[in-house]
Formats: structure tokens, sequence, C-alpha cells
């Protein structure tokens, strides 16, 4: 006869066994799903992060070649020993910097000398200084542009740097630089709850969300690669050990599961993806916390060994059970997604009802809406309120002679630069046609008047690109401030319409104050 206690041995084996069993594949699974899901939302804070690295530096990628093709540069780099001709360009340099607002504007001869810059007259001036060493300089040279990022030789404070060749009858003069201060970008990254760090072509991480993971090497560097970044200094003495993060399992091409030591010598786990920056060597990583991840997944685990282990004492109990529990849990769902679904159409429609669809900027509707509460705030607190109306320039002319596709790039190209201009706080929406309207909360006529002639000669100086159209387009802008106890802001807009009639029939191009 088969040894009863053996057999009870067996089968308490045997469930056991299975219990394990359903705990690990129940763990697998559900980490499995929290992976995917983290890998649908690392890619969306790529592309926020992705969008935020370059967002306050595109702006100057034109600025090194408008002055490469400037008669004072070519001059002062054509007589590099001329120092007539160097403090003519540096003033020149200077006026555009006035306007670009970058960190430094500066020359350097074909040596790597530094001849003219927008601060030729600071204590800490760039004049006479050699850079031949930055590797900005030597790939200009070679390439003709280049991009770099790096801790200032001189002022010691970080940089992004866009370089532009000189040349001349195929001959290259020197290089024009333009320094982008990366400090206030450094400081705006730190407040980031996300966990993002933007690697160089020798993964050192030069801008992260987290301040104690700046210029540390996320692998260790070849001696090749110490000997460059010491020879060019382009950290500076800011270099860093290794970030002590080790690879604990490859997902995908870009994708990892890494342990990284922490302060108290404990390892946390992070889910890590990554992608290439275009147009440089540079990779972005976002980092995310799988401390969440595996909870869920060991809930799981103890959670279905338990069914498992109830389902060997009382099979049929707990089938019926699971069952009604799969029902229920399928009706959440469903109902959760409907209710994202119904969520996610109705803020679609929201957002497409107070957005121009050409443009991209809110339109008439969203400004009537919002402005109430501004004018409330400037009255309850005493601040200003000013109006700035902008027109486009001979825009039905736009629209006759080159077709109305062209009149909507003006549009578009006139909406980035507004933009690009404004404050988080300020408000700003296409009114209607080629005319557009801004808001601006605790701004006086004056400053208003200044963010108008800003914008006016940036757009003045910005080409548009459209194919037959020769030049660049101009604005007009008309200017006013609310007054305090106005039932409204319907007076101020009439006075900001009058200026801006008077700035169109004075000869446009120009800002108006009423």
């Amino acid at each position: 006869m088969p040894n009863p206690i053996a057999k009870r041995m067996r089968n308490t084996a045997a469930a056991l066994a299975a219990v394990a069993a359903s705990a690990y594949f129940a763990y697998d699974f559900r980490w499995q799903q929290g992976i995917v899901e983290l890998e649908e939302e690392a890619a969306s804070r790529l592309d926020v992060a992705s969008a935020a690295v370059f967002a306050p530096t595109q702006k100057f990628g034109y600025l090194p070649e408008l002055l490469a093709d400037h008669p004072v540069v070519v001059n002062a780099l054509r007589h590099p020993q001329d120092r007539q001709r160097a403090r003519e360009a540096s003033r020149y340099l200077e006026r555009v910097n006035a306007s670009a607002q970058a960190a430094v504007v500066y020359l350097i001869d074909g040596e790597g000398r530094t001849i003219a810059a927008s601060n030729a007259d600071a204590v800490d001036s760039f004049i006479g200084r050699n850079y031949a060493f930055r590797p900005y300089f030597q790939n200009a040279i070679a390439n003709g542009k280049a991009t770099f990022y790096g801790i200032g030789a001189t002022s010691l404070l970080p940089g992004y740097y866009v370089a532009q060749a000189v040349r001349e009858g195929g001959r290259t003069l020197g290089v024009a630089v333009v320094k982008v201060d990366m400090t206030q970008l450094d400081q705006e990254w730190q407040r980031n709850e996300d966990e993002v760090a933007v690697t160089d072509d020798n993964g050192i991480i030069f801008l992260s969300t987290r301040p104690d993971w700046k210029y540390r090497p996320m692998v260790s560097l070849h001696a090749e690669a110490l000997d460059e970044i010491k020879r060019s200094r382009q950290y500076g003495t800011m270099l860093k050990p290794p970030l002590p993060m080790r690879t604990v399992r490859t997902l995908h091409g870009n994708e990892a599961v890494v342990s990284i030591v922490g302060d108290g010598g404990n390892g946390v786990r992070f889910f890590v993806r990554s992608r290439p920056v275009e147009g440089s060597g540079w990779n972005i990583s976002v980092f995310i916390p799988l401390s969440e991840v595996e909870a869920r997944a060991w809930r799981v685990a103890f959670s279905t060994s338990g069914a498992i282990g109830l389902i060997l004492m009382t099979l049929m109990m707990l089938a019926q059970a699971h069952a009604r529990a799969e029902e229920r849990e399928s009706a959440r769902q469903a109902l959760e997604k409907k209710h994202s679904e119904l969520q996610a159409l109705s803020e679609e429609l929201r957002a497409a009802s107070i957005t121009d669809p050409l443009t991209g900027a809110y339109n008439r509707r969203f400004f009537f809406e919002s402005v109430p509460k501004i004018v409330s705030t400037a009255n309850r607190h005493h601040v200003p309120l000013s109006i700035v109306t902008i027109d486009v320039d001979h825009f039905k002319r736009i629209n006759d002679m080159y077709g109305h596709p062209a009149g909507d790039k003006v549009l578009q190209a006139l909406t980035v630069l507004c933009k690009e201009s404004l404050r988080e706080s300020d408000v700003f929406c296409r009114f209607g046609g080629e005319e557009f309207i801004m808001a601006l909360p605790n701004t006086d006529a004056e400053a208003a008047a200044q963010v108008a002639e800003r914008l006016r000669v940036r757009v003045s100086a910005h080409a548009v690109e459209i194919k037959g159209m020769p030049g660049g387009i101009t604005v007009s802008c008309g200017v006013s401030q609310y007054r305090e106890g106005e039932q409204g802001i319907e007076a101020a807009l009439r006075r900001a319409d009058d200026a801006l009639y008077v700035a169109k029939n004075e000869g446009r191009n120009r800002v108006v104050v009423r």
C-alpha cells in the first residue's frame, strides 16, 4: 500500500511548488506589464525633456552665420592685427548682443586668438585670449560650423557654444562664436521632479535634474578621452568619478534596468530609456524608479500565491470567487477606460475650441475668457496691465503676390517669435486675420512698449523662408495700459487699436502707445 504520510508529503511538496511557480510567474508578468507602462511614460518624458534641452538655445542658432557674413566681421578678421578694425568689430558685436541677449559674442582669428568681443570693456573680457584648444574652434575651422557644451575657460560658468567659420574666397579667416549661458537652464532643470540626464559623446552627464549626477561619467572613461577632456578644459575642475551605476538587465536597444548606489550605500533600481539628441553626439536619458513597479509585482505575486493556495483547498469556491473578481476587474477597467476616453475627448474639444488651428496660438474666445480674471487681479492688487495689438504690415500684398500658403507661413513664423518673447503669465492670441494680441499682467505701458519694440526688431530681422518670397516681414504694434476702475478691458482694447491705426498711418513697422 502507498504510504499515506509520503503521499501527503509529495502532495504538499507539489502544492508548494505550484504556489511558488505561480508566485514567480505572477511577479514576472506584472513586472513586464509595469515595464510596458514605464516605456510609454518614459517616451513622453523624453519628448518634453528633449525639447527643453535646446529650447533656450535654438534662437541663437542663426546668429553666427549672420555674423560670419557681415563686412565689419570679415574686415576685422582679414586684418587681425588692426586694433581700430577690432574695436569697430567689438562695438558691432556689443550692439548685436544687446538685442540677442547671449552671454558673449566674439571673434577668433585663424590662430585661435580672440580679437573682438561683445564684452570687450568687461574686467573678464575675452579679448586677447587664445581658444585654439577648444573643440568648437577646431571643429568650426574643419567643418564650417560646430556646437559644444563646456565650462567657460574664462568665466568658469556652463555654456552652450555655437560657432561658424568666417570664410572669404575659399580661405578661412577665423570663427564667429556665440556663447549661451546655461546657468538658468541648470537651475530650472534642478527644480524638475523627473530624473533626466543629458550626456556628451564621452558619456559624461553635463545637464541633469539631479545635481549630484552632474559632471559624472555614466561609464568609466578611457585614458584618451580623459586626456582630451583635460586638454580642451571642457569641464574645468568639475569632472567627478563615474556614477556608481550597474546594468541589471538590458531590455530593448535603448532601454535597461540599472542600479545606482546612493549616499547611504543602498542601490536604487531605475528603468532607463535613452535617445540620441539630433544633430549632436549627445544622448538624453530619463530614469524612472522601479520601486512602485516592483511593489505592485510583489503584491500581485503574494495575491496570486494565496489564491493558488486557496484553490488547492477550496477549488470550486475559489474558482467562482475568482471568476466574479475577474468580472469586477474587467468592468472596472472598462469603466476606467471609457472615463479616460471621455476625459481625453473633452480635453481635446476644449483645446480645439480655444486654439487657432493655423498657428497653434490661443484664439479670440480664449482671450475674452482669460482677460476678466487678469483684470480682476489687476484691480484687486493694484498692479498694471497692458495690451499690445500686433498687425502684419502689407499682409494682403503678401497673400496677393505669393499666395495664401505664404501668408499662412508668415503668420506661423510670427506666432513662434511672439511666443518666444513672452512670459508664462502673459496671454497671447490670434485675434483674427493677420492681427494678434497680447495681455501683459503686472506690466505698465512703458514696459509693454519695450516688449513690443523688441518683438518688432526680432521680426524685422527674421527671414521667412518661403519659396519666391525675397525678404522678411515687419509688424506694427499698438500699446495701451488698462486704467484701474474701467469696466472690463474694452476701453484699453480700443486705445490699443487706435495706437495700431496710428502706427499703420505713420508708415508701419513701429510701436505706438496710447
